[in-house]
């Protein structure tokens, strides 16, 4: 017997702070746009980091006004 699940998704993505960021309505976060930030800002000269220092600098980030930022987390994830 197959089962058969229909389901339709309305989460928008919508672009803010002048395309820096984007906004998911569906899980309600913001995220930047560019993945590799760090880099092209001139925080780092390849945007490659070691944990501690890219969380130091995701929390110090302040884009368009906007401060709090963060990294996303993984359970169960060594990161150490």
């Amino acid at each position: 017997m197959a089962a058969g699940f229909a389901s339709t998704a309305d989460a928008a993505l919508i672009s803010r702070l002048g395309g820096q960021a984007v906004y998911d309505t569906d899980f309600n976060i913001t995220w930047l746009a560019d993945a590799n930030y760090a880099k092209t800002s001139g925080y780092d000269s390849d945007g490659m980091m070691v944990w501690a220092l890219a969380n130091t600098w995701a929390a110090g980030l302040n884009v368009g006004g906007y401060t709090g930022w963060r990294l996303p987390t993984a359970l169960n994830a060594d990161l150490t």
